[in-house]
């Protein structure tokens, strides 16, 4: 089995603390880190192999969309958002996924298993 080495960004505490959580359960992924800044996402992308991303959208300072954007070689992505008018956007910038908040321990799984596909 594989490991997927997973990288968590959102600037809530709260939201961090689920993904993590949720991850524990799935043997196959490893969190890389889990930061609550896209400033700090870029620093880990840029050092880390990172294989799967969990981004938050509505940030301080940047985006999840715009993070993104500036990504040559972007991580495979699910977006984590409270905010459900994003959705088409994400998806044009090839997301796998989007939870929208507060989601289930089943529908993480299934976003998962879409990524891992």
């Amino acid at each position: 089995m594989q490991t997927i080495k997973t990288l968590l960004v959102d600037d809530e505490y709260l939201a961090l603390n689920l993904l993590e959580e949720f991850i524990k359960n799935i043997p196959d992924l490893q969190i890389v880190a889990k930061v609550k800044s896209p400033i700090l996402a870029l620093e880990v992308l840029n050092r880390e192999q990172v294989d799967l991303l969990f981004l938050d959208i509505q940030m301080p300072t940047l985006s999840g969309n715009n993070l993104l954007k500036t990504l040559k070689n972007p991580p495979i992505t699910i977006f984590t958002t409270a905010y459900s008018e994003y959705a088409i956007e994400a998806f044009n910038l090839n997301v796998v996924d989007y939870l929208l908040k507060p989601f289930s321990f089943e529908r993480f799984l299934q976003a998962v298993n879409k990524a891992k596909e």
